[in-house]
């Protein structure tokens, strides 16, 4: 990327509205996944996290795949700040940014229900 297109890129994210919801939702997800490492001995080796499969083994993933909530979250993020980013249109923006804060927090609840429904506290 030249220099000038950097620099262009840099001054359209700090026109960005709502940049501490971006960093609440980052922030977020990144401590999501600093608790699944942090308590993974407490946890069952297997943990629930595919709901919408039939019920069983397929439901199962191993602790740590609960890091792909999180993960997704910060990839709906980055998406929606480069496509708000990319956007003339603040009420456009603004919905994407909020939007990607949404996401990170359902994931937040729900990684964190899923671990006190099989953590051994």
């Amino acid at each position: 990327m030249p220099k000038s297109m950097m620099q262009t890129f840099i001054q359209k994210f700090r026109e960005l509205p709502f940049k501490t919801h971006l960093l609440i939702a980052f922030g977020l997800s990144l401590l999501v996944v600093v608790l699944i490492v942090l308590i993974k001995s407490f946890l069952p080796p297997e943990v629930p996290l595919f709901y919408g499969r039939p019920v069983g083994e397929t439901q199962l993933t191993k602790t740590l795949g609960l890091t792909i909530a999180p993960g997704i979250s910060i990839m709906i993020l980055i998406l929606n700040s480069f496509l708000s980013i990319l956007t003339t249109n603040m009420f456009v923006k603004k919905i994407l940014i909020t939007s990607a804060l949404v996401a990170s927090l359902l994931t937040a609840i729900t990684v964190v229900r899923i671990i006190f429904l099989v953590g051994f506290f």
